[in-house]
């Protein structure tokens, strides 16, 4: 932990030895030659941990310098910490520490991952997620079971093979809007079963963000709403008769309205008829009974 280092010199003259003059210089830290001022040594401070080499020249009391001089190699020893190996050992313990957080963040964003999908896999109803750009993530075995469909042959558009042609389309364009604005998704569709019936279902996603409101995934599910779709059509198909009954109603309350008017029409059409062919009678006599 050296940092300050002094170095006295000095020469030898019998003559007039106050006149002697001196100039110094330490390679690597003084960029060029210093004449020493008012003693005969010199102070370095700070110095980092090196070799270094310093060289002094002196001239006699007639100003002759002696060119050749005097040196002095000497060395600043670093402290453990300023070593290379220390530095080495660093650097590795550094990347030794990234990268064992790195895969502590991966094992532990996996271990969330298959804690998720037990989770999904046990929910009891057809659970599925989407990845931001609609390509499949996951989908529970119960879904599977019911489409008799395999992860293999899930694959990016398997869920299109179960969806009733007729509700294929408008199910397809609602997904790609919902994809395109990041809004909820929700729909009716009839999905195949695998003995080929087909079964409503109420098929909803929601999007899961990030922080910043990013999509990083579509969560959804699948009910199965066919008892309900079926108590609707009762309900329609009973409504309709309940329209075609009032009808029919309508129409008998019309027949007997048309009936009850007739009847009293023509009982005086009837009565004046009798009366005017009595009348006739009357007059066809031989003498008219006026």
């Amino acid at each position: 932990l050296v940092r300050d280092v002094t170095i006295e010199f000095t020469g030898l003259s019998l003559v007039d030895p106050r006149n002697v003059h001196f100039r110094y210089r330490l390679d690597g830290y003084d960029d060029e030659w210093k004449n020493a001022v008012g003693g005969r040594q010199v102070t370095y401070t700070n110095l980092a941990p090196r070799q270094y080499r310093f060289h002094v020249k002196a001239s006699n009391n007639s100003g002759v310098w002696n060119e050749r001089g005097a040196q002095l190699e000497f060395s600043i020893a670093p402290a453990f910490y300023q070593t290379n190996w220390f530095r080495v050992a660093c650097v590795v313990l550094i990347i030794a520490i990234i990268w064992s957080a790195h895969r502590l963040r991966i094992r532990r964003i996996r271990h969330e991952e298959r804690r998720l999908r037990d989770v999904i896999a046990g929910i009891p109803a057809m659970a599925f997620s989407i990845n931001p750009d609609g390509s499949p993530d996951l989908v529970n075995q119960r879904w599977l079971d019911y489409a008799g469909l395999s992860m293999s042959t899930q694959g990016a558009h398997g869920w299109e093979s179960t969806i009733h042609p007729a509700d294929l389309e408008a199910h397809r364009d609602k997904w790609r809007t919902a994809l395109a604005d990041g809004q909820p998704f929700e729909n009716e569709a009839r999905h195949r079963s695998a003995t080929g019936e087909y079964r409503w279902f109420l098929v909803r996603a929601v999007p899961l963000r990030d922080p910043q409101g990013k999509i990083v995934k579509w969560y959804g599910a699948l009910t199965d709403i066919e008892e309900r779709k079926r108590a609707e059509e009762e309900r329609e198909r009973l409504r309709r008769l309940e329209e075609q009954l009032a009808h029919t109603n309508r129409l008998s309350m019309l027949g007997e309205l048309t009936a009850s008017l007739a009847h009293e029409i023509n009982q005086p059409i009837a009565a004046a008829i009798t009366s005017a062919g009595a009348c006739l009678r009357w007059l066809d006599r031989d003498e008219p009974e006026l």
